[in-house]
């Protein structure tokens, strides 16, 4: 039996599993319910190394499925049924006070593998079990609402590469795992029947900011693909082929983002969505927590956003310092904030409909009246903000990343090295099979693609331009990266 390498051991006559370490970096979880042989052997495949489920199975790590009790004692006995059943572990859900919640966990001896988190419980300390928020939408191009749709209507992307980066900003020493699941809960009603395809965008979209999803399988798709369907199995290959070239690459997202943005970012509810649309806006900025904010610079950094956050004296002092040496701060009181710090840090040259200019030193701050409510208004004020610092000689602002023809995509950038970015694309929808624009902020050398569907690296023709450079892609996978090594390194 290959249970990596843990061992079921005897101790007065009753068989106890040893705890089991759950570690994404290691191998994939996916959840599917009463699995067989026949999954276990599919799972495998794609490079699967924990199975949720409710019926044990050999092969594989097994964990049981116990996240529908609602209560310690639901929970408890349930913990008590996978063990008499021979799992390895359970994975459960948060339930009561924290206090309560971990006296539970710690009588468990590590049995809990995994906790599935909501997102105000994300803060809790569940270790050694993984910390997994059961939260996210389902990722992908959101349904359009037929009465209300017009002709120029913009495509909408349902993404959560956004809520990635922002555990890893608040919890840098845990995965950022999501564990949401196709109901609707995730967007997913029980009318709404999801394409083969859904699972590479769930593996597409947690990986291009260096995250991690339970893999959740709709009921259609595990279906027919036990049963041999044509456009299943198809589906199956390319799932394959991509988790293959996301495990291969995954230094890659596991380095720190790039951009010339950044978000001082709270909890999920101060914070969420804001960096929601701003990741809308392909703006992928960067993300410090309130708490661990690091010295503020003109020479790596643009735009500091500080909204809806309460934010401590040495962090107010270091926004200070970096709007009077010529940087943007974008800031909004927190909820209880009467007295904004930046009413008192300069002066006010130009006032609008939601927020006051600052003039304070070389740089400005727009300090909005209130809690920044419509995170969508805010993110196009962002990107115009930024806009004005990121310089060139008319036509296109030289944003960080922009893209033209390619509505589906959305890019996340990652500083891999000295003098070497990566730009990671994710194709919510249908990868397009037709010419499109990438520009990149910056002066580089050579520039090169990888995605799954092509071996090795396809060399790309850099178009430089005022202050940027743009390349013409000819089509792009699932997930592609684009390597671009700077001019001068």
């Amino acid at each position: 039996m290959n249970l990596s390498g843990l061992l079921a051991v005897l101790f007065c006559g009753a068989t106890i599993a040893a705890p089991l370490p759950v570690d994404p970096q290691q191998g994939l979880i996916a959840y599917w319910p009463d699995a067989s042989e026949k999954v276990v052997g599919l799972l495998k495949e794609l490079g699967v190394k924990t199975l949720i489920t409710t019926t044990p199975v050999t092969g594989m790590a097994s964990l049981f499925d116990a996240t529908a009790a609602d209560s310690i004692e639901g929970l408890t006995a349930a913990v008590d049924q996978a063990r008499k059943a021979g799992f390895l572990g359970a994975a459960v859900s948060a339930v009561g006070e924290a206090a309560a919640f971990q006296a539970f966990l710690k009588g468990q001896s590590g049995f809990v593998a995994i906790v599935y988190l909501k997102p105000e419980q994300i803060g809790w300390d569940v270790a050694p079990a993984l910390a997994v928020l059961r939260s996210g939408t389902w990722p992908g191009i959101a349904p359009r609402d037929t009465s209300a749709a017009g002709a120029t209507e913009a495509v909408w992307l349902n993404a959560n590469a956004s809520l990635v980066a922002h555990l890893r900003a608040l919890y840098p020493n845990r995965p950022a795992v999501l564990g949401y699941r196709p109901d609707k809960d995730a967007g997913v009603p029980e009318t709404r029947s999801l394409p083969p395809r859904a699972m590479e965008v769930v593996l597409a979209d947690a990986f291009a900011a260096g995250g991690y999803a339970v893999l959740s399988f709709p009921e259609n798709f595990r279906r027919g693909l036990l049963a041999g369907e044509t456009r299943m199995t198809s589906s199956w290959r390319d799932l394959v082929q991509l988790a293959s070239f996301q495990a291969s690459h995954r230094e890659v997202v596991q380095k720190e983002g790039y951009a010339r943005t950044l978000v001082i970012a709270g909890d999920l509810e101060q914070s969420g969505e804001i960096l929601n649309l701003a990741y809308r806006r392909n703006l992928c900025p960067r993300v410090a927590a309130a708490s661990r904010v690091p010295a503020l610079s003109t020479a790596t950094t643009d735009v500091v956003v500080a909204a809806n956050v309460p934010l401590a004296n040495p962090v107010i002092a270091n926004l200070k310092a970096f709007a009077s040496a010529g940087g943007t701060v974008m800031a909004a009181p927190a909820e209880d904030d009467k007295t904004p710090w930046w009413t008192s840090s300069g002066k006010k040259v130009e006032p609008e409909e939601e927020w006051d200019k600052y003039a304070v030193g070389r740089g400005v701050v727009y300090g909005y009246r209130g809690p920044v409510l419509d995170p969508g208004t805010f993110a196009l004020d962002l990107k115009d903000a930024y806009a004005e610092k990121s310089g060139g000689a008319g036509g296109p602002k030289n944003l960080d990343v922009r893209l033209w023809a390619a509505d589906t995509i959305q890019a996340v950038m990652h500083r891999i090295g000295p003098g070497r970015l990566a730009v990671v694309l994710t194709s919510y929808g249908n990868p397009p099979n037709h010419d499109f624009l990438l520009s990149v902020r910056g002066r580089y050398r050579s520039a090169w693609l990888e995605d799954p569907s092509q071996t090795g690296k396809q060399p790309l023709t850099l178009m430089p331009r005022d202050g940027r450079m743009e390349i013409n892609l000819k089509r792009a996978g699932r997930t592609a990266i684009i390597y671009l090594e700077e001019l001068g390194r």
